[in-house]
């Protein structure tokens, strides 16, 4: 079985800079609450377009960001009037970025939005980023997670044209990564993200999500894997 990752390219038609996404807003209100000053130095992994950077800066002008993404074609879009800074790097591979080690340490976050879920194992993933964080550092993590206690591997493809399978929609369970973060030292706290706005079906995409709701202004996120997304804020931090 052949695996690819290609559908972060779709970030190439998207200007989610004009329009934030709703769990932008969302992590950035976490985010001051922990972060009072506006000095902070953050790297988020996995940027594409610089979308998620582009909010930050809108809000905190004094911050020193950095995106950090495996595909040039993305980091070239990164709006860098913004005094946004760049790195190219595969988080589950440290010797991509060893020579950037200077620039990406010492921070005092990191963020991984929508990310952990392309990879097969989270634990090196996590460990790579944690690297990045000084004392009292906090990574946050956006994406979905299992209530239950099972973690589950995906792939997909689409089956009315000739493609390799895709990866990128993981569901890890709540109870694994809180068990692991504590055998390595490290608090977990999970945020539920309850969406408010509906978000249409994409029919030339079925790989996007959307919204359906489900009465009492509660709304759940699918895809067309038949997905359902639980989606949480976790923050990971190194307990002294």
């Amino acid at each position: 079985m052949k695996v690819e990752r290609t559908h972060d390219y779709f970030y190439l038609n998207e200007n989610y800079k004009e329009k934030p996404k709703e769990y932008f807003k969302f992590i950035e209100k976490e985010i001051s609450k922990d972060f009072k000053q506006d000095t902070f130095k953050m790297v988020d992994i996995g940027c594409e377009t610089g979308s998620f950077l582009f909010f930050l800066r809108s809000l905190h002008a004094n911050a020193e960001l950095i995106g950090m993404d495996i595909l040039p074609e993305l980091l070239e879009r990164v709006n860098t009037e913004q005094n946004i800074k760049t790195v190219l790097g595969d988080i589950s591979n440290a010797g991509t970025y060893k020579d950037k080690m200077t620039e990406l340490k010492d921070c005092d976050f990191v963020t991984m939005l929508s990310v952990l879920s392309i990879f097969d194992d989270f634990k090196p993933i996590i460990q790579n980023a944690l690297q990045f964080l000084k004392e009292n550092g906090i990574l946050y993590i956006f994406g979905f997670f299992n209530l239950e206690n099972l973690d589950i591997i995906i792939r997909s493809k689409y089956a009315d044209r000739e493609c390799d399978w895709e990866r990128g929609w993981n569901y890890f369970s709540i109870y694994s990564l809180k068990k692991w973060c504590d055998e390595i030292g490290c608090s977990v706290e999970f945020i539920p993200f309850r969406i408010g706005i509906d978000i249409p079906k994409h029919d030339n995409d079925p790989l996007r999500s959307w919204t359906i709701n489900i009465g009492d202004g509660e709304k759940m996120i699918l895809n067309g894997l038949q997905l359902v997304h639980h989606l949480y804020l976790v923050k990971v931090k190194k307990m002294l």
